[in-house]
């Protein structure tokens, strides 16, 4: 794999500046890959967790953005490694108005897909 973890994650932001949320589930996950938030239990299977945002999707009524506010990348090489960002997205959702949500998040990468995403955060609206 020629490209770098960086460029990597790279198009994965693109993706979320776009608001292509299940789009970039469906490129840039593995088949198996899990997601958490928090303590929460980990959602499994990047079929499921498109599924699961394209169902949320449907009560955000306007999209504002991501931005990101520091990045750090351990890159294996062959798009194998780990990272680390801090990120604040914001929109307006049918059930809860405004929402903001201040994050760290972890992607765990292996062979250019993400096998693991961990979501720390407020995720109130």
């Amino acid at each position: 794999m020629s490209v770098s973890l960086s460029e990597l994650h790279d198009q994965v932001i693109e993706y979320l500046k776009q608001g292509k949320f299940a789009e970039g589930i469906e490129d840039f996950y593995a088949e198996g890959a899990t997601a958490q938030e928090n303590t929460n239990s980990p959602t499994v299977g990047r079929e499921l967790m498109a599924k699961n945002e394209r169902a949320f999707l449907t009560k955000v009524t306007a999209y504002h953005g991501i931005e990101v506010l520091a990045t750090a990348i351990n890159d294996k090489g062959g798009g194998n490694g780990c990272v680390f960002y801090e990120a604040v997205m914001q929109w307006e959702q049918s059930d809860k108005g405004h929402v903001s949500v201040s994050q760290v998040v972890v992607e765990r990468w292996k062979d250019g897909k993400i096998v693991h995403m961990r979501f720390y955060g407020n995720f109130e609206g």
